[in-house]
């Protein structure tokens, strides 16, 4: 199997209507690979987008923020035929830390999906939540949490150490998830790189990626490469930004005045309480959080802070090193030195998501769908359709720059477009011919072609 080829199809009318319609030559086209990929007998993991229930403000839309039923079952109907009666299938996510996984399973008919299915196979059909805990916010401040079940198989903590891609940055003054930086900062510093792994994901033979095309605050795009964080289950295993400015090797603001040092010595004051996240200490953070937005700035009013830019130097590389993870660990979470499971990924791009990504985004209706058998590649061309330039966001670019536990074999000018059948090199796609996503505001002006 060639793994540089990159799979398009776009719909005649952008919306999924126009996918069930046209789902049997979707089908045939995109996911003929997966005949080369599967065997009855094996244990297939899906992954999709399901990060947030709803867009961040409008609660009744979600179609432009989260993987589509309508492409999940596309590629459902593919494995079980494949399976052949024979093999295991689970729809796996650990969604943000205060998402309603319920009301995403409700909202979407995913229930109904699955018991559709499951009565036309014996091949056995399993979705679960993989977080252990969902958090609870009131304005932005968290207030409660709840245990949940997560993983039923369990879960390893893989610890990359010299090999993560953390090796060597200087500034490891790390911020994870939420407040409690100890926690992060005992998975990451000079010592170790851990990562906390769903045992379902590693037990996989076949992983599915179905990523959801969209901006992204922190890390430019999300797709193929940044779905991975769905697949680590304590979110504060990975860093998301570095406290300071690049003066220091920091990236939570671009520049340092004396507004970002007023926040910072605020938020360092109010960290020390916020971690333990009892609603009697959260709750009054509440106000001096709106009090504080009058003076130091509020998200809707675009102040680039926590990392929500295009200078973030470390969100890539903890997407880059659960990637590698997903390629190398074995089931029990060493690291090999070949691949150990299959890929293959669908992208839905039907209707992606422009601006304020990932949660907060704008719909943008654009009918594309991109298959492959590598992210890297997946990435490249998604970011360059999208209209931008892929060397200019560091999840997709420092892909190429890995020597240990490599993720790719060529180079993003071997990649070979397919779209219908008609061949192209992605150097052949201008940008009149690109579908213009508007960037986050922390990236505008700086990724675009």
């Amino acid at each position: 199997m060639i793994n540089n080829n990159v799979y398009m199809y776009r719909l005649n009318t952008p919306d999924y209507d126009s996918l069930c319609a046209e789902s049997a030559n979707v089908s045939s086209f995109l996911l003929s690979q997966l005949d080369e990929i599967i065997t009855p007998g094996d244990k297939v993991v899906i992954k999709p987008n399901w990060v947030k229930e709803s867009h961040l403000y409008r609660p009744n839309d979600w179609e432009y923020v989260i993987t589509h039923p309508a492409v999940i079952k596309l590629v459902l109907d593919k494995v079980i035929q494949i399976l052949a009666g024979n093999g295991e299938i689970y729809i796996i996510e650990a969604p943000q830390t205060d998402s309603d996984y319920e009301e995403i399973i409700r909202r979407i008919g995913f229930k109904e999906l699955i018991d559709e299915l499951q009565k036309k196979t014996t091949v056995k059909i399993s979705y679960f939540d993989l977080r252990e805990e969902q958090w609870f916010y009131k304005q932005g401040i968290i207030v409660g949490k709840k245990s949940l079940a997560g993983d039923p198989n369990g879960y390893v903590e893989i610890n990359l150490k010299n090999d993560s891609e953390f090796y060597g940055k200087t500034n490891e003054n790390y911020y994870g998830a939420d407040y409690d930086m100890e926690e992060t900062r005992r998975y990451h510093n000079e010592r170790d790189n851990i990562y906390v792994i769903s045992k379902t994901v590693l037990n996989a033979d076949v992983f599915i990626n179905i990523p959801k095309l969209k901006t992204h605050k922190l890390a430019g795009i999300t797709c193929c490469l940044k779905n991975l964080v769905g697949a680590c289950v304590i979110k504060n295993s990975i860093p998301h930004h570095t406290i300071g400015t690049p003066t220091n090797g920091g990236d939570k603001f671009p520049f340092e005045n004396s507004k970002n040092r007023k926040e910072n010595n605020l938020k360092a004051l109010a960290l020390k309480l916020l971690k333990w996240k009892k609603p009697l200490i959260n709750y009054p953070f509440i106000i001096v959080k709106k009090i504080a937005g009058y003076f130091l700035g509020t998200p809707e009013s675009n102040v680039i802070r926590n990392g929500a830019w295009y200078g973030n130097d470390t969100i890539w590389r903890a997407i880059l090193d659960l990637n590698k993870i997903l390629f190398y660990a074995d089931k029990n979470g060493k690291m090999c030195k070949t691949p150990q499971r299959k890929y293959f990924a669908l992208v839905d791009g039907v209707i992606g998501g422009e601006g304020k990504g990932p949660m907060a985004p704008d719909p943008k209706p654009v009918g594309i769908l991109l298959s492959g058998v590598n992210p890297v590649y997946i990435d490249t061309v998604a970011a360059t359709l999208m209209g931008f330039n892929y060397k200019a966001i560091p999840t997709v670019f420092k892909a190429y720059d890995i020597n240990h536990y490599p993720l790719i074999t060529l180079k993003a000018k071997d990649i070979v477009i397919n779209n219908d059948g008609v061949s192209s090199n992605i150097s052949e796609l201008k940008i009149e011919n690109t579908m213009k996503f508007k960037a986050h505001p922390g990236w505008l002006k700086h990724i675009e072609l």
